[in-house]
């Protein structure tokens, strides 16, 4: 089955859901992951000067939260982040090959309701599976943290692994890379608030995101939740669950069936206009104009006589 076209519309907030191959554990928490993930996602926020406003990682996928000015901006935003994480965590816990299964997905947040909706189901992260009685018990990079505190920028540590290879080249001298002795540069995170509560106090939001916070953790299952997330230390990054959640991708995230359903007509009339303009792309029309804030097919995708 063929991927979904993308359409990334600069004024919509899109939630992203990309997972490791075959669900392995290969993000499972630790300090230095952590660390590694941290450095990575604020360096690809400041370089593609994308809108970042919730995320987690757990051991095998993440979430976010992003807008971004462009489409090519988002593309670039995920291709950094996804292959850093690859070549950083992968050579921490040892795996060579593919890192990432399929292609990320995301989807609009068309409403304020969805907004605040997403935000919960990102701070859920742990306490919902039962591995963790608190959202802020989780040992994996999440936004709860900050969002609770009223913490806007936060400090990461990006590992600097073109200057560490200029040291062993220059001055012949052995640098491991995950030890402190590894060159770094300091990366703020930047936290954006949600539109929906932009016009808000810091100290307001913050304690909007406390009673997410509580409404999340009274809904935790109690039984064995100590032990398991003690187990989380301990996982084998290369192991893999027995069971695993296949879904359907989401059109859209709304809080009404009514936004939905508009925002699902929104994109079938995108993707009508975009298959119209390939047809004549194809035919060698390249002056054709495709919908904004999508990826027009290559030009190798054109037959060469035509050309």
């Amino acid at each position: 089955m063929a991927y979904p076209i993308r359409h990334f519309d600069p004024q919509t907030i899109y939630f992203i859901t990309s997972r490791t191959i075959q669900s392995r554990l290969l993000m499972a928490p630790s300090r230095k992951t952590n660390e590694l993930i941290g450095g990575a996602l604020a360096r690809a926020v400041r370089q593609c000067e994308v809108k970042l406003f919730a995320y987690v990682f757990t051991s095998n996928h993440f979430h976010l939260m992003v807008q971004a000015p462009t489409a090519i901006a988002m593309s670039r935003f995920m291709q950094r982040l996804q292959s850093n994480i690859a070549v950083k965590v992968g050579r921490l816990v040892g795996w060579r090959g593919r890192f990432f299964a399929r292609r990320y997905s995301s989807e609009p947040v068309v409403d304020e309701g969805a907004q605040v909706e997403r935000l919960r189901y990102v701070l859920s992260h742990g306490v919902k599976e039962g591995l963790v009685s608190t959202v802020r018990e989780w040992p994996g990079l999440t936004c709860a943290h900050a969002l609770v505190e009223g913490v806007e920028v936060s400090q990461q540590r990006w590992r600097n692994w073109t200057r560490r290879w200029a040291m062993e080249v220059e001055e012949d001298v052995n640098v491991d890379r995950f030890s402190e002795a590894c060159p770094s540069d300091d990366e703020a995170l930047v936290l954006t608030p949600l539109p929906c509560w932009a016009h808000l106090s810091a100290a307001q939001r913050a304690q909007l995101a406390v009673q997410l916070v509580k409404d999340i953790d009274g809904t935790a299952p109690r039984d064995h939740s100590r032990a398991r997330a003690t187990a989380i230390a301990n996982q084998d990054p290369h192991g893999r669950p027995l069971h695993t959640k296949h879904s359907a991708r989401p059109k859209a995230h709304a809080s009404t069936r009514a936004a939905w359903v508009a925002a699902v007509r929104k994109y079938q009339a995108v993707l009508a206009a975009f298959r119209d303009a390939s047809k004549q792309w194809l035919r060698g029309m390249l002056q054709v104009a495709f919908p904004p804030h999508c990826f027009r097919p290559p030009t190798w995708a054109v037959p060469p006589e035509i050309v």
